[in-house]
């Protein structure tokens, strides 16, 4: 085990699975014994939940965000700080700046090395960014090859830290039904679509192959998130409704609902057609539940045939096959929940992870003092009166 240390970190949207994974990274160095203070946006959706470690919600855009994050470095004196996201690389490279002159180390965690617009125009600045921060993670080797490749990296500055345990799936995290279901009726096999709307992620097609058939009652379709019905043609919802049991949640989803919901399920489907490594799918694994998935989605450990099965993106007959053979066959769902059962807990995918961080903060602290002591050393060489011309 490596020393004691202080930790910030900082997660600004305080929403969604970033947000999730970031706790379970906080709780996971926390019982590892170490000093954790997590920040995180004022729209934290967890604040209600009981964490042992210390937390504030104050990160909003623009200055009151950075002076907010100041007064919580010069309050926890952390040994280092850890971001997990930035959008203003500019700001950013200021803040490390004055995080180093503090003597405190800095790591960071680009769950996207280059944001989403303006990629290619913003690489040189993300890439200046990127050369100021002590330690960078990297969730995969993709983005190893990416950072090195791309943006110029050096490859020990780079800490291949794989895994996205979610604090939802933690044994002891809330739970509660949402409203809108009855309880799971005995026989009942529950199918899941579930998160925000976008026409991307195949709702069309999920109701095309509904519609194209009479589904059994013990087959039961919840569809759940905030504006889930994007995408979906109304006569084509009607129709699937028609024929199959239907239940729409379309509002946002308490992340103690979501915990309910998939516990519930018996199998998740993302029909997506967008290419995503989604850690849906991550999440889906950590309470068991198989996913019958498109061809476009990603999992960090999905294996198919083992954790669910995959059909062709767009093609409502493959996925309405596949959705028969599932729900009329509760054998080969049990086949992979024990197949599920059989990988990593989240309370193990916790702990992992927060162990691979520790040592890395126990590195790069070396490296910072170790800079530092020879830099005073030269200092100090140069302060002395010369004895020659090449004394």
């Amino acid at each position: 085990m490596t020393a004691p240390q202080r930790i910030l970190l900082i997660e600004g949207s305080g929403r969604g699975f970033l947000s999730h994974y970031v706790h379970a990274l906080a709780l996971g160095l926390y019982e590892a014994g170490h000093t954790v203070r997590l920040v995180t946006g004022c729209r934290d959706e967890l604040h209600g939940w009981p964490l042992p470690f210390g937390k504030g919600a104050c990160l909003e855009k623009g200055v009151a965000g950075w002076a907010c994050l100041a007064r919580e470095v010069r309050a926890f004196r952390p040994d280092v700080v850890h971001f997990q996201w930035m959008n203003d690389p500019f700001v950013g490279r200021l803040f490390i700046a004055w995080l180093h002159a503090r003597g405190i180390g800095v790591a960071y965690t680009p769950h996207n090395l280059l944001p989403h617009r303006g990629r290619w125009l913003s690489m040189p600045v993300f890439g200046y960014f990127y050369r100021c921060v002590d330690r960078i993670v990297a969730r995969d080797p993709h983005m190893v090859w990416a950072g090195e490749e791309l943006l110029g990296i050096a490859p020990q500055r780079m800490v291949q830290l794989p895994g996205s345990p979610n604090l939802i799936a933690h044994p002891l995290a809330p739970q509660s039904e949402p409203p809108e279901l009855a309880g799971h009726a005995p026989g009942e096999v529950r199918v899941l679509f579930f998160g925000h709307g976008c026409r991307r992620k195949g709702l069309a097609t999920l109701l095309d192959a509904l519609a194209g058939s009479d589904w059994p009652k013990t087959v039961h379709v919840v569809l759940a998130g905030d504006g889930v019905l994007q995408g979906a043609e109304p006569n084509t919802l009607a129709a699937a409704q028609h024929r199959a049991r239907l239940t729409v949640i379309d509002r946002y989803i308490e992340p103690d609902e979501v915990g309910a919901l998939f516990r519930d399920a018996d199998l998740l489907v993302m029909p997506y057609l967008k290419l995503c490594k989604s850690p849906i799918v991550d999440l889906a694994a950590a309470f068991g539940l198989p996913v019958l998935r498109s061809d476009r989605v990603e999992g960090t450990r999905f294996r198919d045939g083992a954790h669910g099965l995959t059909v062709p993106h767009g093609d409502a007959l493959a996925l309405r096959e596949a959705l028969a053979i599932l729900t009329a066959e509760p054998g080969r769902l049990a086949t992979f929940n024990a197949a599920l059962a059989r990988e990593e807990p989240v309370t193990a995918a916790t702990a992992r992870l927060a162990a691979g961080h520790a040592r890395m903060y126990a590195d790069l602290m070396t490296e910072r003092r170790s800079g530092r002591a020879a830099a005073r050393a030269v200092d100090a060489r140069l302060a002395r009166p010369s004895s020659g011309l090449l004394g």
